[in-house]
């Protein structure tokens, strides 16, 4: 991946209207790849939204019946943390804070879709 490409595609993420900042983050180490906008303790942030999505990873077989996680959206008072899986090769996530309104959640998941594929395609 031209990390030129990853940065100015991150740019336009976190540009979009309601989201307040997003980074790739490696989903095993927490690594941040890249990160965009104006989260407070932005990489501790990133760093520890891991966290949830690798709870679910070691609880898996309690969800088995549900299938691959999809996402993991969560409504905090001060505005919503949401992680989706952006590619596989490498194996990325879009962990994302948005404003509790103005963001169509639904839409960012087709968004982070589309960069993954971009990404890959780099």
């Amino acid at each position: 991946m031209n990390p030129r490409v990853v940065a100015d595609e991150l740019d336009a993420m976190a540009a979009q209207p309601g989201i307040v900042g997003c980074a790739l983050v490696d989903p095993a180490t927490g690594l941040i790849w890249q990160a965009s906008g104006r989260v407070a303790d932005a990489e501790r942030t990133w760093e520890a939204a891991v966290d949830y999505w690798r709870l679910h990873d070691r609880q898996r077989s309690h969800f088995a019946s549900l299938g691959e996680l999809a996402a993991a959206v969560m409504y905090h008072r001060g505005g919503v943390l949401a992680m989706f899986p952006c590619c596989t090769d490498p194996d990325l996530l879009l962990v994302s804070v948005g404003e509790h309104r103005g963001v169509d959640w639904t839409d960012w998941q087709r968004k982070t879709r589309a960069l993954g594929r971009r990404l890959q395609a780099s």
